[in-house]
């Protein structure tokens, strides 16, 4: 029984940061982070001072709101009754909040769509700079022969700060009023700075991805999503775990549960924790949450050190499927 381990993948259903009320199903998404006239002069000096180009933010917005209908198009949790890019309004055009909509166009809006809700990206901001670190200095092998290499390291930062708010139409409510800063980095390496600076992506590459990292974050703070996570196993050279190895990687985790109960009861300690552990992980793939906390509490008695962080994973997925039977109302 070697200290060896495999792993597997498990879909993992994590709930959102916020629960909003359930009367919200329905929703629609709307951009409002361009100026108005009025706004138009503001909004073209703060994009002098800030050095960002007004076309960019535009862009940006426009790719925010797709990062977050993503999230809304595969939620459980929501039905997105429009694309996202087809409700434009105008704000301040700054990162500034704008007075929030009046409820006569919000009803208009929630009308037109009927839907239970309209989530508005209020303001969308981005700042960028780059830096170039000091010189990284490594060897590698031409043709058989050591050559000395410096490389110079750059970096671009993106700074995106997002505003949005959710309006409840039946309720004449705002359920989330919050202004958000994302940062995403983008690195590059060169033989000189300029040349490391020339190997970073265009900046609208960079507005994209930034702009959409910014949007499913705010997704993430509104809807639970799918994850997959990784959770290790046991495996060694005793013939019975590695059948019951075998097994896992064909699927039949019930032919590999009925070696690891045998095993958990074996006068070998190291085998008999190992496959306690092993029943906590295969419990937790089926789904039962309490019986995994009792097998990995097993063998953590029986003295295997992995299983105390275990425990305390599985404890803080408890939590969380409680609050996900909140938020999808089941």
């Amino acid at each position: 029984s070697s200290c060896m381990t495999s792993s597997v993948i498990l879909d993992v259903q994590r709930p959102a940061d916020i629960t909003v009320s359930h009367n919200i199903k329905d929703v629609v998404v709307a951009d409002r982070s361009r100026p108005s006239k009025d706004n138009l002069a503001g909004n073209i000096i703060e994009g002098l001072i800030s050095g960002e180009g007004i076309g960019y933010d535009r862009k940006g917005a426009e790719y925010c709101i797709k990062g977050l209908s993503d999230i809304l198009s595969e939620s459980d949790r929501y039905t997105l009754k429009n694309s996202g890019y087809g409700i434009n309004l105008t704000g301040t055009g700054t990162a500034t909040l704008d007075k929030p909509l009046t409820w006569d166009e919000v009803i208009s809006i929630c009308g037109s769509y009927d839907a239970d809700a309209v989530l508005v990206l209020e303001t969308f901001d981005s700042d960028s700079r780059t830096i170039v670190g000091d010189p990284v200095k490594s060897t590698k092998k031409v043709k058989g022969v050591k050559v000395k290499e410096i490389r110079y390291p750059a970096n671009l930062i993106m700074e995106i700060s997002s505003g949005w708010r959710i309006y409840d139409v039946r309720n004449k409510s705002i359920v989330d009023e919050n202004i958000f800063t994302e940062v995403k980095e983008f690195r590059s390496y060169g033989s000189s700075p300029d040349d490391a600076i020339r190997n970073l992506p265009a900046k609208s590459s960079a507005i994209r991805s930034s702009g959409i990292f910014a949007g499913r974050q705010y997704g993430l703070r509104i809807s639970p999503v799918w994850l997959q996570i990784r959770r290790d196993y046991f495996v060694g050279r005793h013939n019975d775990l590695k059948l019951a190895k075998s097994y896992v990687k064909l699927g039949d985790w019930d032919a590999a549960i009925e070696i690891w109960k045998d095993l958990a009861g074996h006068s070998d300690n190291k085998i008999a924790r190992r496959a306690s552990y092993n029943m906590a992980v295969s419990s937790e793939f089926k789904g039962m949450l309490d019986v995994a906390i009792e097998w990995a509490n097993k063998s953590r008695k029986l003295g295997e050190k992995k299983a105390r962080k275990y425990i305390n994973v599985l404890h803080i997925r408890k939590i969380n499927e409680n609050k996900l039977k909140q938020q999808l109302n089941n």
